[in-house]
């Protein structure tokens, strides 16, 4: 019971709050920024409270991987329109990759990206740097300024990207050098593996045998290419003593690989996103160029083999790879698919698709928790201020209707990338955050963005590496006893 001279600005009364230990019917104080009670509180202590009877409050969802687009990109999504997209959804957390122009790959180009976006951020966010053959000796910077990791693709450098050759390790001798230079920083080093060589020899024979249909992306990507390529930053992952993490895994083969390396004791994490949890390469006809994606959309097999990673703690995240680009540039694919780019939004979409895989019984409440907050925040040393409905946590606080129903229309979308978000369009979704709070401040209200730019705030790894190290173990240690029930 809340003591009779403590104050609260703010409480959330009689949902049905998810924590760890299960889902209990309680209130939430807020006081500022933060969380200072839990329990049976006394409504006339608050300056404001919400009646939410009926409803789940779950811990604000955190985005482990979207490309907010600038600085470099602002023509295709805004930081502003991207954070806002990430409200609706019930992400307070958005986790931005370095793949901009200039690439996130110093000190310099960090701060200069940060003092740029700062000002129209709606929800909280956090910032990788670019690891690659480039950028060796920059690295260590870039984890000195506050970086919660970096970002690595197994390939050569791309032609339409300058500087990428930062982000980028086009040979095993590059990756290793990588991998050596990102674990002395002690941060994970999160890696987009596919065998680079073997997709373009197989999409340049689908080209010549004239095959331009939006499947034939998905033939040029097999599940081997994954597969390779994760068993392979495995083995270098090992030999550095990196935290290897795995961005999009979407095969079972990789599953299986890195099941085996935690099982083994190795320190390695990997995401999932739901396309590849909720839709398969059979959405391809009807979506076509706008569901090409890297790795590609995949069978119904290996999406069980994901649901099956997911929920037994080998894959331990949800991202979206939130990845907008323009109609005039997917739109070329419909006839020709190896003529538009790979990526697709999912920052709106997210949370509604998220709260049917509960509803169709695919994860409970505390799992989706678990997967969307928990597990990234102590991943990327953001626990225990971010991941979790506690006192002392930021008050970053989702409601949820479980029943509400919706058919996601892009048009209703946030993202300035919406005229080309037709992945998800004619979902029907079954649940729908109905108020999304950052650090205790409302930024969605169920139907409108009423939060301000630049409410959110830039979160660093907290502590020192020994107190990071501690969560991150503690992680390994949780998914170990699942593994062994």
């Amino acid at each position: 019971m809340t003591a009779p001279e403590q104050r609260f600005d703010l409480v959330i009364r009689g949902g049905r709050v998810v924590t760890p230990s299960g889902v209990q019917n309680m209130d939430i104080g807020v006081r500022g920024a933060h969380i200072v009670a839990l329990g049976s509180l006394d409504p006339r202590a608050a300056d404001r409270v919400i009646e939410a009877a009926g409803l789940v409050v779950l811990p604000g969802l955190i985005d482990t991987h979207v490309h907010l687009r600038e600085p470099g990109y602002g023509h295709k999504e805004t930081f502003g329109a991207g954070t806002r997209a990430a409200a609706s959804s019930g992400i307070t957390t958005v986790l931005d990759m370095p793949c901009d122009i200039p690439p996130t790959s110093s000190a310099q180009t960090l701060a200069a990206k940060d003092r740029l976006i700062a000002p129209s951020a709606y929800v909280d966010y956090a910032l990788y740097g670019c690891a690659g053959a480039g950028n060796l000796d920059r690295i260590a910077e870039l984890a000195e300024n506050g970086v919660v990791g970096y970002k690595t693709f197994m390939e050569p450098a791309f032609d339409d990207l300058p500087g990428s050759i930062d982000m980028c390790a086009p040979d095993d001798a590059a990756l290793f050098q990588v991998l050596r230079a990102v674990a002395a920083t002690g941060l994970p080093s999160v890696i987009h593996a596919e065998n680079d060589s073997v997709c373009a020899l197989l999409g340049e024979e689908l080209r010549r045998a004239g095959r331009n249909d939006p499947l034939a992306h998905a033939l040029s990507r097999p599940p081997f290419a994954e597969e390779e390529a994760v068993q392979r930053a495995l083995l270098l992952g090992r030999a550095t003593g990196a935290r290897v993490s795995f961005a999009h895994v979407s095969t079972a083969g990789a599953v299986a690989r890195i099941r085996a390396a935690k099982a083994e004791g190795q320190q390695v994490t990997a995401e999932a996103c739901p396309h590849h949890l909720l839709l398969t390469e059979d959405d391809l006809a009807r979506v076509g160029p706008y569901g090409k994606i890297n790795p590609p959309l995949r069978t119904a097999w290996h999406q069980a083999a994901l649901w099956e990673g997911l929920l037994d703690g080998t894959i331990d995240f949800v991202g979206t790879d939130h990845s907008p680009y323009l109609v005039s540039e997917k739109d070329p694919g419909w006839t020709r698919i190896w003529d538009a780019p790979s990526g697709a939004c999912g920052l709106d979409a997210a949370g509604r698709v998220m709260l049917t895989a509960v509803n169709q019984g695919r994860l409970t409440l505390v799992e989706l928790a678990e997967v969307m907050s928990r597990r990234a925040a102590k991943t990327f040393g953001l626990y225990p201020r971010k991941g979790e409905i506690r006192v002392g946590a930021d008050a970053d606080l989702v409601l949820v209707d479980l029943t509400r129903r919706s058919v996601i229309d892009h048009a209703d979308f946030q993202s300035a990338g919406r005229d080309a978000a037709l992945l998800w369009d004619g979902f029907e979704a079954t649940g729908a955050p109905v108020k999304t709070f950052v650090r205790g401040t409302e930024v969605f209200d169920g139907t409108s963005i009423v939060g301000t730019p630049g409410h959110g705030i830039r979160i660093r790894p907290l502590g020192d590496e020994a107190k990071i190290g501690d969560h991150v173990t503690e992680l390994f240690t949780e998914r170990a006893g699942i593994h062994g029930s």
